[in-house]
């Protein structure tokens, strides 16, 4: 009886994913253009490898602040 209702869950599952968009044929397109547009100079990011970016330093690293 249990089985039967782990299956029909699964399958419940499986129709909302497809119906969704998520997995049917709509799944390459689009959902929200207006995002495009507010975009302000995307061409400016940079996606960049490896450890070229400057490490963080802390604000201030005095005996005061270092818990104890």
């Amino acid at each position: 009886m249990l089985r039967w209702v782990f299956f029909a869950l699964v399958a419940i599952n499986l129709g909302y994913f497809i119906w969704s968009g998520d997995g049917g044929p709509s799944a390459g397109t689009e959902r929200e253009p207006q995002r495009l547009s507010q975009q302000v100079r995307p061409e400016m990011l940079q996606i960049r490898k490896g450890d070229t970016a400057a490490p963080s330093t802390p604000a201030s690293t005095t005996d005061s602040n270092v818990a104890r």
